[in-house]
Protein backbone atom coordinates (compact mmCIF):
# COMPACT_ATOMS: atom_id res chain seq x y z
CA UNK A 1 0.00 0.00 0.00
CA UNK A 2 1.76 3.19 -1.38
CA UNK A 3 5.40 2.19 0.31
CA UNK A 4 7.21 1.90 -2.72
CA UNK A 5 6.33 4.84 -4.29
CA UNK A 6 8.77 7.93 -4.73
CA UNK A 7 9.19 10.17 -2.07
CA UNK A 8 7.64 13.82 -2.21
CA UNK A 9 9.03 14.69 -5.57
CA UNK A 10 8.22 18.66 -5.38
CA UNK A 11 9.02 21.04 -2.68
CA UNK A 12 8.83 24.70 -3.80
CA UNK A 13 9.81 27.21 -1.38
CA UNK A 14 7.94 30.83 -1.91
CA UNK A 15 9.05 32.92 0.82
CA UNK A 16 10.84 35.36 -0.88
CA UNK A 17 8.07 36.28 -2.62
CA UNK A 18 6.34 39.33 -1.52
CA UNK A 19 2.46 37.99 -2.37
CA UNK A 20 3.01 35.14 -0.28
CA UNK A 21 1.87 35.99 3.22
CA UNK A 22 0.44 33.17 4.36
CA UNK A 23 2.39 29.73 3.00
CA UNK A 24 5.74 30.51 2.27
CA UNK A 25 6.47 26.85 0.48
CA UNK A 26 4.57 23.48 -0.36
CA UNK A 27 5.22 20.07 -0.95
CA UNK A 28 3.33 17.92 -3.59
CA UNK A 29 3.43 14.09 -2.10
CA UNK A 30 2.69 11.30 -4.50
CA UNK A 31 2.98 8.80 -1.87
CA UNK A 32 0.46 9.47 1.14
CA UNK A 33 2.75 8.26 3.61
CA UNK A 34 5.03 10.74 2.73
CA UNK A 35 2.59 13.63 3.86
CA UNK A 36 1.46 11.15 7.06
CA UNK A 37 3.24 13.44 9.71
CA UNK A 38 1.30 16.57 8.30
CA UNK A 39 -1.78 14.76 8.04
CA UNK A 40 -1.69 13.28 11.51
CA UNK A 41 -0.45 17.23 13.16
CA UNK A 42 -4.06 18.84 11.08
CA UNK A 43 -6.53 16.64 11.01
CA UNK A 44 -8.05 16.04 14.50
CA UNK A 45 -10.74 18.26 14.91
CA UNK A 46 -10.47 19.70 11.56
CA UNK A 47 -11.92 17.48 8.38
CA UNK A 48 -14.56 14.75 7.93
CA UNK A 49 -13.94 11.32 8.70
CA UNK A 50 -13.79 11.45 4.86
CA UNK A 51 -10.42 13.09 5.17
CA UNK A 52 -9.55 10.43 7.89
CA UNK A 53 -6.82 8.35 7.18
CA UNK A 54 -8.01 4.99 7.82
CA UNK A 55 -10.74 6.01 5.12
CA UNK A 56 -8.77 7.25 2.36
CA UNK A 57 -5.85 4.72 2.55
CA UNK A 58 -8.50 1.75 2.50
CA UNK A 59 -9.96 3.22 -0.74
CA UNK A 60 -6.83 4.42 -2.25
CA UNK A 61 -5.75 0.88 -1.74
CA UNK A 62 -8.88 -1.13 -2.50
CA UNK A 63 -11.08 1.11 -5.21
CA UNK A 64 -8.27 4.27 -6.03
CA UNK A 65 -5.77 1.80 -7.44
CA UNK A 66 -8.51 0.04 -9.54
CA UNK A 67 -9.30 3.47 -10.70
CA UNK A 68 -5.78 4.38 -11.83
CA UNK A 69 -5.84 7.49 -9.38
CA UNK A 70 -2.68 8.89 -7.94
CA UNK A 71 -2.29 10.47 -4.96
CA UNK A 72 -1.72 14.01 -5.10
CA UNK A 73 -1.53 15.47 -1.52
CA UNK A 74 -0.94 19.65 -1.27
CA UNK A 75 1.01 20.27 1.78
CA UNK A 76 1.68 24.22 2.45
CA UNK A 77 4.36 25.29 5.64
CA UNK A 78 4.83 28.68 6.81
CA UNK A 79 8.02 30.14 6.66
CA UNK A 80 9.38 28.08 9.91
CA UNK A 81 8.52 25.15 7.74
CA UNK A 82 5.39 24.38 10.03
CA UNK A 83 2.11 22.38 8.30
CA UNK A 84 -0.22 24.91 7.62
CA UNK A 85 -2.87 23.32 4.95
CA UNK A 86 -3.43 19.75 3.79
CA UNK A 87 -5.20 18.84 0.38
CA UNK A 88 -5.69 15.12 -0.09
CA UNK A 89 -6.88 15.05 -3.28
CA UNK A 90 -5.93 12.61 -6.43
CA UNK A 91 -5.57 12.39 -10.03
CA UNK A 92 -8.30 11.40 -12.19
CA UNK A 93 -7.89 10.87 -15.82
CA UNK A 94 -9.96 12.11 -18.41
CA UNK A 95 -8.62 10.78 -22.07
CA UNK A 96 -5.16 12.96 -22.08
CA UNK A 97 -7.27 15.21 -19.07
CA UNK A 98 -5.54 15.39 -15.77
CA UNK A 99 -7.98 16.27 -12.70
CA UNK A 100 -7.45 16.80 -9.47
CA UNK A 101 -10.33 15.96 -7.18
CA UNK A 102 -11.18 15.14 -3.63
CA UNK A 103 -10.31 11.00 -3.21
CA UNK A 104 -13.14 8.57 -1.87
CA UNK A 105 -15.90 9.14 -4.79
CA UNK A 106 -19.51 7.82 -3.94
CA UNK A 107 -18.01 6.84 -0.91
CA UNK A 108 -17.28 10.31 0.82
CA UNK A 109 -19.70 12.80 1.50
CA UNK A 110 -18.33 15.82 3.01
CA UNK A 111 -14.83 16.68 0.84
CA UNK A 112 -12.92 19.04 2.91
CA UNK A 113 -9.03 20.37 2.71
CA UNK A 114 -6.83 20.46 6.56
CA UNK A 115 -5.96 23.93 7.52
CA UNK A 116 -4.55 24.79 11.02
CA UNK A 117 -7.27 27.15 12.85
CA UNK A 118 -4.61 30.29 12.34
CA UNK A 119 -4.05 29.65 8.51
CA UNK A 120 -6.00 32.85 7.20
CA UNK A 121 -5.81 31.83 3.66
CA UNK A 122 -7.49 34.30 1.43
CA UNK A 123 -8.73 33.39 -2.06
CA UNK A 124 -5.24 34.69 -3.93
CA UNK A 125 -3.73 32.15 -1.35
CA UNK A 126 -5.76 29.37 -2.82
CA UNK A 127 -4.98 30.51 -6.26
CA UNK A 128 -1.84 30.74 -5.78
CA UNK A 129 -1.56 27.69 -3.88
CA UNK A 130 -3.29 25.55 -6.76
CA UNK A 131 -1.25 27.03 -9.60
CA UNK A 132 1.76 26.51 -7.96
CA UNK A 133 1.30 22.71 -7.00
CA UNK A 134 -0.34 22.05 -10.95
CA UNK A 135 3.69 22.84 -12.14
CA UNK A 136 4.75 19.91 -10.50
CA UNK A 137 5.76 17.43 -12.80
CA UNK A 138 2.48 15.28 -14.10
CA UNK A 139 0.09 18.20 -12.24
CA UNK A 140 -3.33 18.93 -12.88
CA UNK A 141 -5.28 20.26 -15.80
CA UNK A 142 -7.79 21.15 -14.03
CA UNK A 143 -9.04 20.98 -9.99
CA UNK A 144 -12.68 19.28 -9.75
CA UNK A 145 -13.04 20.42 -6.26
CA UNK A 146 -17.06 18.92 -5.60
CA UNK A 147 -19.29 18.34 -2.40
CA UNK A 148 -17.49 20.74 -0.19
CA UNK A 149 -19.58 22.34 2.73
CA UNK A 150 -19.55 25.94 2.86
CA UNK A 151 -19.20 25.68 7.00
CA UNK A 152 -17.50 23.08 8.82
CA UNK A 153 -17.61 22.50 12.65
CA UNK A 154 -18.87 26.96 12.79
CA UNK A 155 -16.25 28.18 10.94
CA UNK A 156 -16.12 28.65 6.87
CA UNK A 157 -14.87 26.31 4.46
CA UNK A 158 -11.61 28.65 3.18
CA UNK A 159 -11.90 26.61 -0.37
CA UNK A 160 -15.11 28.01 -0.88
CA UNK A 161 -13.70 31.35 -1.05
CA UNK A 162 -12.53 30.16 -4.62
CA UNK A 163 -15.25 30.95 -6.80
CA UNK A 164 -18.20 28.05 -6.37
CA UNK A 165 -21.71 27.10 -7.65
CA UNK A 166 -24.19 25.33 -5.32
CA UNK A 167 -24.04 21.83 -5.23
CA UNK A 168 -26.33 19.34 -6.54
CA UNK A 169 -27.44 18.05 -3.01
CA UNK A 170 -28.17 19.32 0.12
CA UNK A 171 -26.40 17.28 3.17
CA UNK A 172 -28.41 16.52 6.28
CA UNK A 173 -27.27 16.97 10.26
CA UNK A 174 -28.23 17.34 13.66
CA UNK A 175 -27.01 17.67 17.05
CA UNK A 176 -27.38 15.46 19.49
CA UNK A 177 -28.42 15.47 23.07
CA UNK A 178 -27.53 13.43 26.26
CA UNK A 179 -30.86 11.36 26.29
CA UNK A 180 -31.93 9.85 23.35
CA UNK A 181 -35.07 9.33 24.34
CA UNK A 182 -35.89 13.11 24.98
CA UNK A 183 -33.51 14.35 21.54
CA UNK A 184 -36.18 11.81 19.48
CA UNK A 185 -39.30 13.26 21.31
CA UNK A 186 -37.60 16.66 20.30
CA UNK A 187 -37.36 15.46 16.39
CA UNK A 188 -40.49 13.09 15.70
CA UNK A 189 -43.90 14.64 16.83
CA UNK A 190 -46.30 12.00 19.25
CA UNK A 191 -48.30 11.01 16.40
CA UNK A 192 -44.98 9.79 14.31
CA UNK A 193 -43.53 7.69 17.63
CA UNK A 194 -47.03 6.26 18.12
CA UNK A 195 -46.75 4.94 14.54
CA UNK A 196 -43.51 3.41 14.69
CA UNK A 197 -44.33 1.67 17.93
CA UNK A 198 -46.99 0.51 16.30
CA UNK A 199 -44.85 -1.06 13.19
CA UNK A 200 -41.91 -2.17 15.82
CA UNK A 201 -44.67 -4.01 17.73
CA UNK A 202 -45.86 -5.33 14.30
CA UNK A 203 -42.45 -6.44 13.45
CA UNK A 204 -41.79 -7.96 17.21
CA UNK A 205 -45.16 -10.23 16.16
CA UNK A 206 -43.04 -11.88 13.67
CA UNK A 207 -39.81 -13.26 15.95
CA UNK A 208 -37.73 -11.51 18.19
CA UNK A 209 -36.62 -8.02 17.70
CA UNK A 210 -33.07 -6.86 18.77
CA UNK A 211 -30.74 -3.80 18.54
CA UNK A 212 -26.67 -4.04 18.25
CA UNK A 213 -23.38 -3.20 17.60
CA UNK A 214 -21.24 -4.85 16.13
CA UNK A 215 -18.99 -5.35 19.26
CA UNK A 216 -16.63 -8.31 17.70
CA UNK A 217 -15.25 -9.28 13.56
CA UNK A 218 -18.02 -12.01 14.12
CA UNK A 219 -20.41 -9.73 14.64
CA UNK A 220 -19.16 -6.86 12.20
CA UNK A 221 -19.27 -9.89 9.32
CA UNK A 222 -22.68 -10.81 9.87
CA UNK A 223 -23.53 -7.02 9.39
CA UNK A 224 -21.68 -6.71 6.08
CA UNK A 225 -22.70 -9.88 4.46
CA UNK A 226 -26.24 -8.85 5.36
CA UNK A 227 -25.65 -5.68 4.06
CA UNK A 228 -24.43 -6.94 0.73
CA UNK A 229 -26.97 -9.72 0.60
CA UNK A 230 -29.38 -7.03 0.72
CA UNK A 231 -28.24 -4.30 -2.49
CA UNK A 232 -27.44 -7.04 -4.34
CA UNK A 233 -31.00 -8.42 -4.31
CA UNK A 234 -32.35 -4.94 -4.85
CA UNK A 235 -29.84 -4.50 -7.82
CA UNK A 236 -29.73 -8.12 -8.86
CA UNK A 237 -28.12 -8.65 -12.12
CA UNK A 238 -27.05 -5.09 -12.34
CA UNK A 239 -23.90 -4.28 -10.83
CA UNK A 240 -20.28 -4.50 -11.76
CA UNK A 241 -19.00 -7.46 -10.76
CA UNK A 242 -15.26 -6.34 -10.18
CA UNK A 243 -16.60 -3.24 -8.67
CA UNK A 244 -18.90 -4.70 -5.88
CA UNK A 245 -15.88 -7.08 -4.85
CA UNK A 246 -13.77 -4.13 -4.29
CA UNK A 247 -16.32 -2.21 -2.83
CA UNK A 248 -16.24 -5.33 -0.44
CA UNK A 249 -13.23 -5.29 0.60
CA UNK A 250 -12.59 -1.43 1.23
CA UNK A 251 -15.75 -1.70 3.56
CA UNK A 252 -14.66 -5.00 4.94
CA UNK A 253 -10.92 -3.39 5.79
CA UNK A 254 -12.68 -0.77 7.30
CA UNK A 255 -14.84 -2.24 9.64
CA UNK A 256 -12.31 -5.24 10.58
CA UNK A 257 -11.41 -5.09 14.37
CA UNK A 258 -7.71 -4.86 14.44
CA UNK A 259 -4.90 -7.05 17.24
CA UNK A 260 -6.41 -7.39 20.44
CA UNK A 261 -10.18 -6.29 19.39
CA UNK A 262 -9.21 -2.55 18.52
CA UNK A 263 -11.87 -0.14 17.26
CA UNK A 264 -12.97 -0.58 13.43
CA UNK A 265 -12.88 2.52 11.68
CA UNK A 266 -16.12 2.35 10.78
CA UNK A 267 -18.64 0.84 13.33
CA UNK A 268 -21.44 -1.36 11.84
CA UNK A 269 -25.06 -1.24 13.53
CA UNK A 270 -27.93 -3.66 13.46
CA UNK A 271 -32.16 -4.50 13.30
CA UNK A 272 -32.39 -8.26 13.87
CA UNK A 273 -35.76 -10.36 13.58
CA UNK A 274 -35.54 -13.79 14.96
CA UNK A 275 -31.46 -13.60 14.44
CA UNK A 276 -32.13 -12.29 11.26
CA UNK A 277 -30.76 -9.22 9.99
CA UNK A 278 -33.31 -6.73 8.72
CA UNK A 279 -31.52 -3.23 8.61
CA UNK A 280 -28.03 -2.28 8.72
CA UNK A 281 -26.03 1.27 9.39
CA UNK A 282 -22.35 1.99 8.99
CA UNK A 283 -20.74 5.14 10.36
CA UNK A 284 -17.46 6.65 10.85
CA UNK A 285 -17.08 8.62 13.90
CA UNK A 286 -14.80 12.01 13.79
CA UNK A 287 -14.44 13.94 16.41
CA UNK A 288 -17.41 13.79 18.53
CA UNK A 289 -19.77 13.88 15.00
CA UNK A 290 -21.31 10.22 13.83
CA UNK A 291 -21.14 10.02 10.09
CA UNK A 292 -23.51 7.74 8.48
CA UNK A 293 -21.96 5.62 5.56
CA UNK A 294 -24.36 3.51 3.97
CA UNK A 295 -27.54 1.48 5.11
CA UNK A 296 -29.85 -1.00 3.95
CA UNK A 297 -32.65 -2.86 4.80
CA UNK A 298 -34.62 -6.17 3.98
CA UNK A 299 -37.06 -5.60 0.49
CA UNK A 300 -39.62 -8.99 2.21
CA UNK A 301 -43.02 -6.83 1.61
CA UNK A 302 -44.00 -7.65 5.37
CA UNK A 303 -40.96 -6.32 6.64
CA UNK A 304 -40.16 -3.09 4.59
CA UNK A 305 -43.66 -1.92 5.54
CA UNK A 306 -42.40 -1.59 9.24
CA UNK A 307 -39.72 0.46 8.08
CA UNK A 308 -37.45 -0.67 9.87
CA UNK A 309 -34.44 1.34 8.47
CA UNK A 310 -35.82 4.44 10.49
CA UNK A 311 -36.81 2.00 13.43
CA UNK A 312 -32.60 1.33 13.80
CA UNK A 313 -31.58 4.13 12.99
CA UNK A 314 -33.86 5.68 15.87
CA UNK A 315 -31.57 2.67 18.27
CA UNK A 316 -28.53 3.92 16.49
CA UNK A 317 -29.36 7.93 17.60
CA UNK A 318 -29.90 6.54 21.35
CA UNK A 319 -26.68 4.40 21.31
CA UNK A 320 -25.28 7.87 20.26
CA UNK A 321 -26.70 9.90 22.86
CA UNK A 322 -25.74 7.56 25.40
CA UNK A 323 -21.84 7.63 24.46
CA UNK A 324 -22.15 11.37 24.53
CA UNK A 325 -21.95 11.77 20.68
CA UNK A 326 -22.54 15.42 19.71
CA UNK A 327 -23.44 15.59 16.74
CA UNK A 328 -24.80 13.24 13.55
CA UNK A 329 -25.05 12.83 9.63
CA UNK A 330 -26.79 11.50 7.05
CA UNK A 331 -24.77 12.95 4.20
CA UNK A 332 -25.74 14.06 0.85
CA UNK A 333 -29.17 13.81 -1.26
CA UNK A 334 -32.95 14.14 -0.48
CA UNK A 335 -34.67 11.51 1.38
CA UNK A 336 -37.93 12.15 3.61
CA UNK A 337 -35.95 9.83 6.32
CA UNK A 338 -33.18 12.34 6.59
CA UNK A 339 -35.26 15.07 6.81
CA UNK A 340 -37.04 13.47 9.46
CA UNK A 341 -33.75 12.92 11.96
CA UNK A 342 -31.93 15.99 10.71
CA UNK A 343 -32.99 19.41 11.47
CA UNK A 344 -29.71 21.10 9.71
CA UNK A 345 -29.68 21.12 5.83
CA UNK A 346 -26.13 21.98 5.24
CA UNK A 347 -25.43 23.83 1.99
CA UNK A 348 -22.75 22.39 -0.37
CA UNK A 349 -20.45 24.17 -3.37
CA UNK A 350 -18.54 22.90 -5.87
CA UNK A 351 -15.74 24.85 -7.31
CA UNK A 352 -13.54 24.13 -10.80
CA UNK A 353 -10.10 25.72 -11.08
CA UNK A 354 -8.15 25.74 -13.92
CA UNK A 355 -4.56 26.62 -13.80
CA UNK A 356 -3.34 26.05 -17.21
CA UNK A 357 -5.07 26.45 -20.90
CA UNK A 358 -5.67 22.97 -21.41
CA UNK A 359 -7.38 23.10 -18.38
CA UNK A 360 -9.20 26.53 -19.52
CA UNK A 361 -10.24 24.97 -22.57
CA UNK A 362 -11.76 21.97 -20.80
CA UNK A 363 -13.14 23.39 -17.72
CA UNK A 364 -16.96 24.39 -19.84
CA UNK A 365 -17.64 20.78 -20.30
CA UNK A 366 -16.98 19.97 -16.59
CA UNK A 367 -19.66 22.88 -15.86
CA UNK A 368 -22.08 21.57 -18.48
CA UNK A 369 -21.64 17.95 -16.49
CA UNK A 370 -22.34 19.97 -13.19
CA UNK A 371 -25.77 22.11 -14.32
CA UNK A 372 -26.86 19.00 -15.97
CA UNK A 373 -26.71 17.27 -12.36
CA UNK A 374 -28.24 19.59 -10.47
CA UNK A 375 -31.07 19.91 -13.01
CA UNK A 376 -32.18 16.64 -13.03
CA UNK A 377 -31.61 16.13 -9.16
CA UNK A 378 -33.80 19.15 -9.41
CA UNK A 379 -36.70 17.75 -11.24
CA UNK A 380 -38.39 14.58 -9.87
CA UNK A 381 -39.04 13.09 -12.95
CA UNK A 382 -35.87 12.88 -14.51
CA UNK A 383 -34.57 12.20 -11.26
CA UNK A 384 -36.55 9.09 -11.44
CA UNK A 385 -36.04 8.18 -14.53
CA UNK A 386 -31.86 8.86 -13.94
CA UNK A 387 -32.08 6.74 -10.78
CA UNK A 388 -33.26 3.76 -12.13
CA UNK A 389 -30.81 4.39 -15.10
CA UNK A 390 -27.45 4.56 -12.58
CA UNK A 391 -28.51 1.61 -10.69
CA UNK A 392 -26.71 -0.56 -13.26
CA UNK A 393 -23.37 1.30 -12.12
CA UNK A 394 -23.24 1.60 -8.90
CA UNK A 395 -24.37 -0.95 -6.66
CA UNK A 396 -23.25 0.05 -2.99
CA UNK A 397 -24.05 4.41 -2.85
CA UNK A 398 -22.86 6.03 0.58
CA UNK A 399 -26.76 7.90 0.17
Amino acid sequence: MFVTAPQTDWPRQAASRPDRAVFAGLEVCRNPLDALAVWRTLAPGRGSFYQSEKFLLAWLEHLGAKEKVEPFFIVARDACGAPLALLPLGLFRFGPLRVAQFLGGKHANYNLGLFRGDAAFSARDLRLLLREAARAKGGPHLYCLLNMPLFWRGAANPLTLLPHRSGADHAYATALGEDGDAWLATRLSAATRKKWRKKEKRLAGMGELSYFRAKNQAQAQEILDSFFRQKSRRFAGLADQAKAAATQDFYAALSSFGAEGAAPAVELHALTLGGRVIATLAAGLNGGRLQALFNSFDADPPIAQCSPGEILLSHVLRDACARKVTAFDLGLGDARYKKTFCDDVESIADTLFAPSFFGLLAQPFFVASLVAKTTIKQNPSLWRLFDRMRRGQSLFRSN
